[in-house]
């Protein structure tokens, strides 16, 4: 599919560092994308900024407070026909241990390692871009 066309929606997903690993979290089983390890975050409202939306998901899925960074990346995929824009930024939380209100697990993982996660198809095109590989390369299935 091209992508010449405008996004329909934008979503933000968070780079939220412990050294080299990144924060990852998994999704329940069953609904959406269900059991896919992800970079949280979420959707833009309408009228908002991305990097603020980002700060509302990371307290409504986290309950961490986060100073959003710079934009480090993005991606662009087709989810239920719509076509999205995935802005990943850097970002910083408190030192402490994340509250998980919508997923089931999370960890920290090098970006070859989440690569070899079952990760949602645009975090695995975000992270395949911020690693130099190909973004629509194979998403990666694994464990």
């Amino acid at each position: 599919m091209s992508f010449s066309s405008e996004p329909t929606r934008v979503s933000t997903a968070a780079l939220i560092r412990r050294g080299d690993r990144l924060l990852l979290v998994r999704r329940a089983a069953g609904g959406d994308l269900g059991e896919c390890w992800e970079l949280p975050g979420g959707k833009v409202d309408p009228g908002e900024h991305p990097a603020q939306a980002l700060k509302r998901e990371l307290e409504e899925e986290l309950g961490v407070d986060a100073a959003v960074g710079e934009s480090v990346g993005e991606a662009r995929f087709v989810h239920r026909g719509e076509l999205y824009h995935l802005i990943g930024y850097e970002v910083v939380v408190a030192h402490r241990e994340v509250e998980l209100r919508e997923h089931e697990a999370y960890g920290y993982y090098t970006v070859s390692e989440a690569l070899n996660l079952r990760l949602a198809p645009s975090d695995g095109a975000l992270l395949r871009s911020l690693k130099g590989e190909d973004p629509n390369g194979d998403p990666a299935a694994g464990g």
